[in-house]
């Protein structure tokens, strides 16, 4: 190992030390045209496996490594290296609360309309428009005091800004809201204003992809019955777990196509990435699924349109002794069709991305 290490060294010192450095962001293209990041030699495994398999390197190995040469803040030795040939350091989840994905099971109601307490880490983006004017939109989920997890495409709208969001919310025309008549109540929602706003950097990179995004608000919310995060996968073992059907929750439409002013849920039936690409470009929505992305819906006219871009897709999951509910994916595409066609909407695969979700929070 300690001569491996020498030679990467040694090796490194001579290609780089007559290398045209080519970038100057972390965002940038390999040799070969493909995005990649700046980031320490040591963690590119492609140039990595080129020191360690070879003695010699090929004098077009060489040249390779040269036009790979970016520039890094405090890092001697860069290179622009291919996003999936990224060495990820170990996941640090110590940020993402372990007390995650609770309901009270007495509490939950039943039907498409839900309890007060039963999705309490449902988020309601609410933006500003050219009048002043304060509009609801997307949807999203808290996971952890600081951080709301959304769709990309929720975070770059181009005719509204982002102003705050709300936690705590159910029924959109009550100040307090109660479990029935004489049930329990809850809390005041907590409106909460946005300290920064985090987009994927390969967005729509291709078209549709790699919609996710992240909310750090500007406060930290205050947990109580009605206000909770949600699980993440973030255990190799849950990331593989497939379902045959999700559970949808959100703002969006119902079937005669208003939007709702009750949060709403929805059991959704999975269908694999190939079926639901054929389905899709049935209604002209020219989109090729990638193992990122995960599809939903379109039967019993149940899909997206029962919930809000930016909303939550999940499962109830055992996680040691408790049942745990456990977001999998993000509304993402989907067609206008809410109680007129059956299709299924795509979802952005959340356990995908946990690498990059952790690597983008900081402590409160």
């Amino acid at each position: 190992m300690m001569e491996t290490a020498m030679l990467i060294i040694i090796v490194a010192i001579a290609l780089f030390a007559h290398s045209e450095i080519h970038a100057q962001s972390l965002s940038c293209t390999t040799p070969n045209s493909i995005p990649g990041q700046c980031i320490t030699v040591h963690r590119c495994r492609h140039i990595l496996n080129m020191f360690k398999t070879q003695t010699m390197i090929p004098p077009a190995q060489q040249s390779f490594i040269r036009q790979s040469a970016c520039h890094l803040p405090n890092v001697k030795y860069a290179v622009c290296c291919q996003l999936d040939e990224i060495e990820r350091p170990a996941p640090d989840i110590s940020l993402l609360p372990t007390e995650c994905g609770i309901t009270t099971a007495d509490r939950v109601a039943g039907g498409d309309e839900t309890g007060v307490f039963e999705f309490p880490w449902m988020a309601l983006l609410r933006y500003r428009d050219f009048e002043g004017g304060i509009v609801d939109g997307c949807g999203g989920t808290l996971i952890n005091d600081r951080y709301v997890l959304t769709a990309a495409h929720c975070l770059r709208v181009h005719t509204l800004t982002l102003d705050h969001v709300r936690l705590g919310e159910h029924n959109k025309k009550t100040e307090i809201d109660c479990e029935g008549f004489d049930g329990d109540c809850a809390g005041p929602v907590q409106d909460i204003k946005i300290e920064k706003l985090m987009i994927h950097p390969q967005y729509n990179k291709p078209k549709f992809s790699n919609d996710i995004g992240l909310i750090r608000l500007k406060s930290r919310a205050h947990f109580q019955d009605h206000i909770k995060p949600i699980c993440l996968p973030v255990t190799s073992e849950s990331q593989k777990m497939v379902f045959p059907k999700y559970i949808l929750t959100g703002w969006g439409k119902t079937e005669t196509n208003k939007l709702s002013d009750v949060l709403l849920k929805a059991t959704v039936p999975r269908l694999d990435n190939e079926q639901c690409t054929q389905i899709l470009q049935q209604q002209r929505l020219w989109i090729s699924l990638n193992n990122k992305q995960m599809c939903a819906g379109g039967k019993n006219l149940m899909d997206s349109c029962r919930g809000d871009s930016g909303g939550p897709l999940g499962m109830v999951v055992k996680v040691g002794r408790y049942p745990r509910f456990i977001q999998y994916g993000i509304v993402s595409i989907g067609l206008d069709t809410c109680g007129i066609q059956n299709v299924p909407s795509v979802y952005t695969r959340v356990g995908e991305y946990m690498d990059w979700i952790q690597e983008n929070l900081q402590p409160s």
